[in-house]
């Protein structure tokens, strides 16, 4: 919310891009209620085939603003979620059918005589993410055209430091978008399209994994919304050993995503009729799922870097690791220690027993 000051007085506007790209237009809505929808006696008149008569309104709640549906057809969103009412923070989105506004609060001189002045008025610092409508399109074309690269990380085995495999990590190369795969996961996230761009993600580093040397094994991230997808199952094409040189694929299952030990067992054969191995991804990071640990054991069991961090100081952390590797040493799981930066460190997973490690230690994810 914003900083109310006793020198500086705050107007609340709705910022409309009439054109992307184009400048954008400043609607002053501190008279309220302001209504908005098609009909001509609104405050704001909406000419868009998905907005209502009368669609929304905002309104004063307290000394904060909130937009309110006025039980429009096609509903109010704000950041992507339907709302019946709900506060309005500086950047918030709203959409109205496909028409985009962005609640700002533009601060300025009470004193001055140019109070409504936007000229002379300065907008506080929005960390809100650009238009999700452009964010939207562009996304699109992102991933029609495949706009996307991968970088591979190492991971090597600790005794020997001989590399065995890869991380596959998707990286952008749209030039209108980030190249970082948590901030396009997370418009990707807004705009429901999570799941198209990891299936994207994993069969660019499939493709690409065939410059890597011989019979690798490839370590693939899969989105946890994937799991619930009911076409998930058959996004997965058996792997083709001779495109792909031979490499074996891993699927990384977050740990948040183990929720249900028969449905992950399913899963697992699921896998391995297709060609693929699974690994728990970032395991300790949450509540560590130890019965499906234990009913459903992976290949691969990849310890968070929170709990490797730091780990030849403190004593805790060590036993932790230790007990787990312990766990699983009959399982038939290899255990690999994510985020190993110094030799201390690695040294210290070796000597708690994991199998395997991953981290800037032993080199940044590179393109091939």
């Amino acid at each position: 919310m914003p900083d109310w000051s006793a020198h500086m007085s705050v107007t609340p506007f709705l910022e409309h891009y009439p054109e992307l790209g184009g400048p954008a237009e400043m609607v002053d809505v501190s008279k309220v209620p302001f209504t908005l929808g098609r009909g001509s006696t609104h405050d704001r008149t909406v000419f868009s085939v998905g907005v209502s008569r009368d669609h929304a309104a905002i309104v004063r709640v307290g000394e904060f603003y909130a937009v309110r549906d006025l039980g429009s057809t096609n509903g109010t969103f704000v950041n992507g979620q339907q709302v019946a009412e709900a506060l309005l923070s500086d950047g918030d989105i709203i959409h109205l059918g496909e028409v985009e506004f962005r609640f700002r609060y533009v601060r300025h001189d009470a004193a001055s005589d140019a109070e409504h002045d936007i000229h002379a008025t300065q907008r506080l610092p929005c960390a809100q993410p650009e238009s999700l409508i452009m964010g939207a399109q562009l996304l699109q074309e992102l991933i029609e055209q495949e706009a996307v690269r991968t970088v591979f990380q190492p991971i090597v085995t600790l005794k020997t430091r001989e590399v065995m495999g890869f991380e596959a990590l998707g990286r952008g190369t749209h030039p209108a978008l980030s190249d970082r795969p948590a901030t396009l996961l997370q418009l990707a996230d807004r705009c429901q399209s999570a799941v198209r761009l990891s299936r994207l993600f994993r069969k660019c580093a499939i493709r690409e994994s065939a410059a890597l040397p011989a019979v690798s094994t490839i370590f693939l991230n899969v989105h946890p919304k994937e799991l619930t997808s009911p076409d998930f199952r058959s996004t997965l094409d058996p792997i083709d050993t001779a495109a792909a040189a031979g490499h074996r694929f891993i699927l990384e299952i977050a740990e948040a995503s183990i929720t249900d030990a028969v449905a992950m067992a399913t899963l697992r054969d699921d896998f391995k009729a297709l060609g693929y191995g699974f690994a728990y991804d970032d395991f300790g990071a949450g509540q560590a799922r130890l019965l499906e640990l234990a009913d459903v054991p992976p290949d691969y069991l990849k310890l968070d870097r929170r709990i490797i961090e730091d780990i030849d100081r403190l004593i805790p952390r060590r036993n932790l690791v230790r007990a787990l590797v312990r766990a699983v040493a009959n399982l038939g799981v290899s255990v690999i220690a994510e985020g190993i930066e110094s030799e201390d460190v690695a040294r210290a997973c070796e000597h708690l027993g994991c199998d395997l490690g991953q981290g800037f230690l032993f080199g940044h994810s590179r393109d091939l």
